[in-house]
C-alpha cells in the first residue's frame, strides 16, 4: 500500500514532467526551423506533420528526464510534510520505498528502448522526407550521399561510401557486400540500377581473394535515406539494421551501443533519483539533484561521443550507465 501511495505522488509530476519537456524541445525545433517554415510559406498542416514525426526523438529525451524529474518533485513534497520521517519512524525500510520506483524507471526504460528500436528511426525517416519536401519542393534531396548502408533481408548487407543519384540508376563507389553465405565482395566503383548492383573488384571466399566482375541482385525499391542537418546519420536506422550495419561498419559500432545505453539511461537516472530522493532530509536538495543528475549525464554522454571520435572503444558508450550504475549501488547500500 505504502508502495502504491508513493507511486501516486510521482506518477502526476512524470506526466507533467513529461509534457514541459516536449513543449520545451518542440518550441526549440519551431525556433530553428521559424525562418525556413515562413519563407516556403508553409501551413498548419505541414508544421503539425513536422512536429508529429519528431515526437518520437523528443519523447525519447522527455521520458527519462521527465522520469528524474517526477521521483525528486513528488519525494521532496513527502519530505516537506515530514511523510518520508513518518515512515521510517514506524519501521518502513527505505528499500521498501525504492523497489516501486525502481520498477517505474524499469518500465520507462522498456518503453522507451521500443521507441528507439523502431519508431524513432522510422519517425526521423519521415521527418527529414517531409522537411525535404517543404525545402526543396516535391523532387526531394538529389544530392551525393555518403556511407550508406543496406541489410535486404536474405541477401545479406549492402555497404557503399557514396552514392551518386542519376537518371535510372545510382553510381557507387567504395562499395563493400556481405552476402547470406559470408563471402565478402569488394570493389572502387559501381552501378546500382533495377537489376542489382553491377561492379568489377574482389571476392574474399575460404580466406583467399579472387576477382569478380557481375551483378549481385538488388532490389530497386531499397533508396538512399535522406538525412537533413547535423543529425547523426543512424538516428535514422532502426536497430536491427543497426547491428547488420555493425557487423561491417566500424562507425556503427558505437552508434548501436549509444543506443541500447540511451534506453537503459532512464532506469539507472530513476534508480539514483530514487535513492537520492529517499535519503535526503531537506526537500531543498531535491531540486538541486534534478539539475546536477541530468547535467552529470549529460557531460558523460557528450564525453564518450567526442571519446568515440578517436576510435575508442566503442563500449565506452555505456560510460554514463556505468558511472551512474555504481552510483545507485553505493546509494541503495547507503540506505540499509
Amino acid at each position: 500500500m505504502l508502495g502504491r501511495y508513493v507511486l501516486k505522488e510521482v506518477l502526476v509530476p512524470y506526466l507533467v514532467g513529461v509534457l514541459l519537456f516536449v513543449v520545451l524541445l518542440t518550441f526549440d525545433l519551431l525556433s530553428s526551423l521559424s525562418g525556413v517554415l515562413l519563407s516556403r510559406g508553409a501551413g498548419v498542416e505541414a508544421i503539425a506533420k513536422l512536429i508529429l514525426y519528431r515526437l518520437p526523438w523528443t519523447l525519447s529525451l522527455a521520458l527519462p528526464l521527465g522520469l528524474v524529474f517526477a521521483i525528486l518533485v513528488g519525494l521532496a513534497r513527502l519530505i516537506r510534510q515530514s511523510e518520508l520521517k513518518a515512515a521510517y519512524a514506524a519501521g518502513v525500510p527505505p528499500w521498501a520505498l525504492l523497489k516501486p520506483l525502481a520498477l517505474l524507471a524499469l518500465l520507462v526504460s522498456l518503453f522507451n528502448l521500443l521507441n528507439l528500436a523502431e519508431l524513432r528511426p522510422r519517425a526521423l525517416e519521415a521527418y527529414d522526407q517531409h522537411l525535404a519536401r517543404l525545402l526543396y519542393g516535391e523532387g526531394g534531396l538529389s544530392g551525393v550521399l555518403r556511407k550508406q548502408l543496406y541489410a535486404a533481408e536474405g541477401l545479406g548487407v549492402y555497404y557503399a561510401e557514396e552514392v551518386r543519384p542519376e537518371v535510372g540508376q545510382n553510381r557507387l563507389y567504395g562499395l563493400r557486400v556481405v552476402d547470406e553465405r559470408g563471402r565478402v565482395y569488394s570493389a572502387q566503383e559501381g552501378v546500382w540500377d533495377k537489376e542489382g548492383w553491377h561492379f568489377r573488384g574482389y571476392v574474399l571466399e575460404g580466406g583467399k581473394p579472387k576477382p569478380f566482375a557481375g551483378t549481385l541482385p538488388f532490389p530497386a525499391q531499397f533508396r538512399p535515406k535522406e538525412s537533413l542537418g547535423s543529425r547523426d546519420p543512424y538516428d535514422s536506422t532502426t536497430l536491427r539494421e543497426l547491428w547488420e550495419r555493425s557487423r561491417v561498419e566500424p562507425s556503427a559500432r558505437f552508434a548501436l551501443y549509444r543506443r541500447l545505453s540511451d534506453a537503459l539511461g532512464g532506469f539507472f537516472l530513476g534508480l539514483v533519483a530514487a535513492a537520492l530522493g529517499l535519503s535526503f532530509r531537506e526537500a531543498a536538495w531535491a531540486f538541486l539533484s534534478i539539475v546536477l543528475l541530468i547535467f552529470g549525464y549529460y557531460v558523460l554522454w557528450t564525453l564518450s561521443a567526442q571519446l568515440a571520435r578517436y576510435d575508442v572503444n566503442p563500449l565506452l558508450a555505456f560510460l554514463p550507465n556505468a558511472f551512474y550504475g555504481l552510483l545507485a549501488l553505493f546509494l541503495t547500500w547507503r540506505l540499509r
